[in-house]
């Protein structure tokens, strides 16, 4: 087997295992909206093994970027949608570039895109984007967590290459 198909095998390994826990942990914290969670998740993956780990703690730290810089811009409360996704737009990419994050600054938008769109309710006007919050927090520490265990478990693992064309 070369460098290219074992990168394809270990990222349809770690994708099928963050899905198969995921789903696990979702039947035992009685927890059913969990499509955030496998979208996060899969973000934090990388097909590259060789730049796996520090691809996924890049995008494990965008992510709660872009979550914080969503809550920040909901507490200015009121404003247009527009408004309040183009601040923190600016805001989650200005904390990237800041945090030497740019890299995977389209894992902050995407955090912060997925916890704008939670339907508001009017009586509890944060219970949907804290639950979307944590449910990308948990889609990051599961996508994490595999990229742990798989390239630190796997003999050979760590050596792929890095000129993956899936990438």
């Amino acid at each position: 087997m070369n460098d290219i198909q074992k990168n394809l095998l270990l990222y349809m390994t770690k994708c099928v295992a963050a899905a198969g826990l995921i789903f696990y942990f979702s039947d035992v914290f009685h927890y059913s909206d969990i499509v955030w969670c496998l979208i996060s998740a899969i973000l934090v993956l990388s097909p590259n093994a060789k730049e796996a780990l520090p691809l996924a703690l890049t995008r494990v730290a965008a992510n709660f970027v872009g979550s914080a810089a969503i809550l920040l811009c909901l507490l200015l409360g009121g404003l247009p949608h527009i408004v309040t996704i183009s601040l923190a737009y600016c805001l989650a990419i200005s904390a990237c570039y800041l945090f030497d994050l740019m890299t995977a600054s389209r894992s902050a938008l995407a955090a912060t895109t997925i916890i704008m769109l939670a339907p508001a309710n009017e009586a509890h006007i944060w219970d949907k984007p804290l639950e979307r919050v944590v449910s990308v927090a948990a889609g990051c520490v599961v996508g994490l967590a595999v990229t742990l265990i798989i390239h630190r478990r796997i003999p050979g693992a760590e050596k792929a290459v890095a000129d993956d064309p899936t990438e």
